[in-house]
């Protein structure tokens, strides 16, 4: 009697539950629905995941993978111009899909200290163009940059890997409801025209005023009320709202808990003045030459105002990873619009944001 080895199961089966929730709440997707995956070889479990779920529900589906080593290579061969310009497959994608889901990368960030500057403007400015009709079509989007939870990111970065890993798959979990709830909470508070000011241990004081348009709270879900507002588009793990900002009225300094993760590379000790709402000086204690890069690209383009601002509402994020625009009571600021909050004011691929850490948030009338 000949016996048979039983087959593996797939790698994907781990990643159904979220794949299922994704497909069925985040972005409830339906018949001749059709879902773009973006993924990097770490990541084609969840894709094939994901593409099962939408078929499922019965959507056609297209997987784009990458690798670090043609994108990194790209990056550092190609001229410039050949980066600014959009990809003429990728438009076509963006033509045909009604859902995208970008799943992260390139995972070694160490190599990103390598390339030219530059050359992450030119591709910045042809993804831009490249993802112009997905944004003219009002296609649903979710960021959910997975890939780049990985030991490389956090040896380039100086993050506790384990702990990273371990705050990121428990926001992951946490119900949507929940933080759809604090959200609201905030969104109340801030509706309609508001002085806001900031303060926190690390010396940031800044006031500024909000402009008179709903807030948007990125709860993981894009609902039908959502796509009517124009709020396209979803990070996962969920948890932040965000608040358009008066463009003259910012005025004070914030200081960075948090050191700002850039090009493969650390800066710490970030701080930034406005007056009258513009940014007016940055400093930095380590790689303030890197920093200068996008803060004067954004003042050549003219978006060197404070545009908006986000408070974390994830109630299990840590302040440990990558991105922690998520973690409750964390503060982003961000220079010029908001793509989401005011989505008919043309997109520029140049601007900054980041996170400055816990801070008190006082909201007045």
């Amino acid at each position: 009697m000949s016996t048979h080895a039983s087959s593996p199961e797939p790698a994907f089966l781990k990643w159904i539950p979220l794949a299922k929730q994704i497909v069925e709440q985040t972005l409830g997707l339906r018949w001749n629905d059709v879902l773009d995956i973006y993924s990097y070889i770490p990541t084609i479990p969840l894709a094939e995941a994901l593409a099962l779920e939408a078929r499922r529900a019965g959507s056609d589906t297209h997987i784009t993978l990458m690798t670090d080593d043609l994108w990194f290579t790209s990056m550092k061969e190609l001229p410039a111009r050949w980066l600014r310009e959009p990809s003429q497959v990728e438009l076509a994608i963006n033509k045909t899909v009604t859902a995208h889901i970008y799943l992260g990368g390139p995972a070694d960030a160490r190599r990103f200290s390598s390339i030219p500057l530059d050359k992450f403007d030119a591709n910045a400015i042809g993804n831009l163009k490249q993802d112009e009709p997905r944004q003219r079509r009002r296609v649903q989007q979710v960021d959910l940059p997975i890939g780049r939870v990985c030991p490389e990111r956090a040896e380039a970065y100086g993050l506790d890997y384990p702990r990273w890993r371990e705050s990121y798959e428990a926001a992951l979990a946490v119900d949507v409801n929940e933080i759809r709830k604090a959200g609201l909470g905030w969104a109340k508070k801030l509706m309609g025209r508001r002085k806001v000011r900031i303060t926190s241990d690390s010396g940031t004081d800044i006031r500024f005023e909000t402009k008179g348009i709903a807030p948007l709270v990125d709860d993981g879900i894009i609902d039908a009320q959502d796509v009517r507002s124009g709020y396209l588009e979803t990070g996962l793990p969920a948890g932040k709202m965000v608040s358009a900002v008066l463009p003259n009225s910012a005025e004070g300094e914030v200081h960075f808990a948090e050191p700002v993760l850039f090009a493969g590379k650390v800066i710490n000790g970030v701080s930034l003045a406005f007056t009258k709402g513009r940014l007016m000086r940055w400093e930095a204690e380590e790689n303030a030459d890197l920093l200068s890069h996008p803060l004067r690209n954004a003042a050549k383009m003219r978006v060197d105002r404070l545009g908006w601002f986000a408070v974390g509402l994830n109630p299990v994020a840590k302040p440990c990873m990558l991105d922690n625009r998520i973690v409750k009571d964390d503060v982003t600021i961000g220079l010029g619009h908001h793509p989401q909050v005011e989505p008919s004011k043309k997109h520029t691929a140049a601007g900054f944001e980041a996170t400055i850490g816990i801070c008190n948030v006082e909201i007045s009338s």
